[in-house]
């Protein structure tokens, strides 16, 4: 979990002292003059190899701004897309985006779900144009219960799946309409049809959805709240986790350098 550091602490930890009214990272001016500082501070040799992200806040920060739900998953999305680069950037290898949970799926608004199926396929079409995944350096893979999508986003989905299959060395993995116990049940009900015989964990692994991935070594949660929400529960018996009150379209490149340098400063024992 992050460090309980008062906001100016936070900021006086890295080296910057901002002064007057307003101060401590809230002005942009600040805040791209502290990413500055905490990227130089990232260990390019303790760097995480998968970082997991559960993005809260989107229909939130649209409430503050008095936006539809739609926009703010959309300013999330223009987020999403710039923090993907940032982990690229500096080397991480898999990112995994946690983008509707099978809850979502089911229970929220028939017209919110219908403008983030849009807001899906739109990402596909940007993710199939993205010269590293034309050049055949990001597999893309969703996963989740597509049963409670659309036919017609299954079909894209699926598309890209398999058109980039082959691809290496980095993976973008989507959790859509996905949960935990979702997984779970999938992998029992895989080993069941393939007449497993009892399994460990390396057999167990090879059935599941997203056994293929290496485990987590960071999971961020933006929006205050501190719980897992059914995200991943087979594979982060070891993750770290940070959490932050910004809401994901506030997320900004200072506070994804300050999770690693948090994940970089914690000793990792794996139960020894």
């Amino acid at each position: 979990m992050n460090n309980a550091f008062t906001r100016q602490e936070k900021w006086e930890s890295i080296g910057v002292r901002p002064g007057g009214k307003g101060s401590y990272g809230e002005s942009g001016v600040l805040r791209s003059l502290a990413a500055r500082i905490l990227r130089r501070r990232i260990s390019r040799e303790r760097l995480p190899v998968h970082v997991a992200i559960i993005p809260d806040g989107n229909r939130r920060w649209a409430r503050q701004h008095k936006l539809p739900p739609h926009m703010g998953h959309y300013q999330g999305y223009k987020v999403a897309k710039r923090t993907l680069d940032l982990l690229w950037e500096i080397g991480v290898k898999y990112v995994t985006f946690y983008a509707l949970s099978r809850e979502n799926c089911v229970r929220r608004p028939r017209q919110e779900l219908s403008a983030i199926h849009r807001l899906l396929s739109h990402a596909i079409d940007e993710l199939l144009a993205d010269r590293r995944v034309r050049s055949g350096d990001v597999r893309v893979y969703f996963v989740g219960d597509f049963s409670l999508l659309p036919d017609w986003l299954v079909n894209r989905i699926n598309y890209i799946n398999e058109a980039t299959y082959n691809n290496s060395p980095n993976v973008l993995a989507i959790a859509t309409c996905y949960s935990g116990r979702w997984e779970i049940v999938e992998t029992v009900n895989r080993a069941v049809k393939a007449q497993a015989a009892i399994l460990d964990e390396n057999e167990l692994r090879k059935l599941m959805p997203l056994g293929w991935l290496p485990e987590p070594d960071l999971l961020i949660r933006t929006g205050g709240e501190i719980r897992l929400s059914g995200f991943l529960l087979y594979h982060i018996a070891y993750t770290e986790l940070y959490f932050t009150k910004r809401l994901w379209p506030d997320f900004d490149e200072a506070e994804l350098y300050k999770a690693i340098i948090s994940y970089q400063r914690r000793e990792r024992r794996f139960g020894r």
